[in-house]
């Protein structure tokens, strides 16, 4: 991926480029963390999200976590388990 890569947030109505954490150059041996965050169909694509990881790149595991709604922000209980426990963290949304 290009360093000048962006990427937009979707919830604003003129989406503004957003500065995002550096991505690592692998998952491979990684602890990666697939994060529900309660919207409907969130877990469908966070199954399918795991199948391809696991189809083509050799983390070391994959935990999935869940926030009770997405109407809030995590818990912070839930956030610092999250940070003690991953060295990557992916965010689903769907509906």
């Amino acid at each position: 991926m290009a360093k000048d890569d962006r990427y937009l947030d979707p919830t604003d109505s003129v989406a503004v480029p957003r500065k995002t954490a550096p991505r690592p150059p692998s998952l491979d041996g990684k602890v990666v963390t697939l994060l529900d965050i309660s919207k409907a169909k969130g877990d469908h694509l966070l199954d399918r999200l795991e199948e391809l990881l696991r189809e083509r790149a050799k983390p070391k595991a994959i935990l999935r976590r869940k926030k009770p709604t997405f109407a809030r922000p995590a818990p912070d209980d839930l956030r610092r388990q999250i940070l003690k426990e991953s060295d990557v963290v992916v965010e689903a949304l769907a509906d």
